[in-house]
């Protein structure tokens, strides 16, 4: 009898532990339902709140975004007037490259010019020279051969007998 008793005892213990969990699941119930609604009722207050901070942050963003176009407009406008500035620079350079160009081959054209009419002036001198030369080629021919005559009778000359004196002296040397 006396395990029916502790048995019992047992029972008794496990019966009331249970009882008093559920009384304690039950208070633990009713904190949560508390809980619970005091959830439920600040739902709409966190939720207006929670809408105000993205409301907030996404403004920030906005403007962020609009300022960075403001600045990319500011940006756009300054590159077209660099765009500006260079294609009036552009066109300054090819036209000055082109009067470079212009005078580059009106020289040329006028060296060249010169070139042919000293070639042409050139041939014409040649030709003159070669007349020239011809007609010294035959005066020098004809000096040559007058020397050599010159000589000729130089030398007949030194080399000729003198001729007898007169027996009389000249008439001028007579005293």
């Amino acid at each position: 009898m006396l395990g029916l008793g502790v048995i019992g005892g047992l029972l008794g213990v496990a019966a009331g532990g249970f009882f008093i969990g559920q009384w304690g699941m039950s208070v633990d119930r009713a904190d949560w339902a508390k809980e619970r609604a005091g959830y439920i009722k600040r739902f709409p207050e966190v939720r207006t709140e929670a809408r105000n901070a993205c409301v907030a942050e996404y403004e920030g963003k906005v403007q962020q975004l609009q300022q960075q176009n403001q600045q990319n407009v500011q940006a756009l406008s300054d590159l077209r007037s660099l765009i500006t500035d260079t294609h009036d620079v552009a066109q300054y350079t090819l036209r000055f490259l082109g009067d470079r160009a212009k005078l580059t081959d009106a020289r040329q054209a006028a060296l060249i010019k010169q070139a042919r009419q000293a070639a042409a002036a050139a041939t014409v001198a040649a030709q003159k020279t070669e007349a020239v030369e011809q007609k010294v080629t035959v005066a020098t021919a004809k000096a040559v051969e007058a020397a050599s005559t010159a000589k000729a009778v130089d030398k007949k000359l030194d080399t000729a007998v003198q001729p007898a004196l007169p027996p009389q002296p000249w008439a001028g040397n007579r005293r």
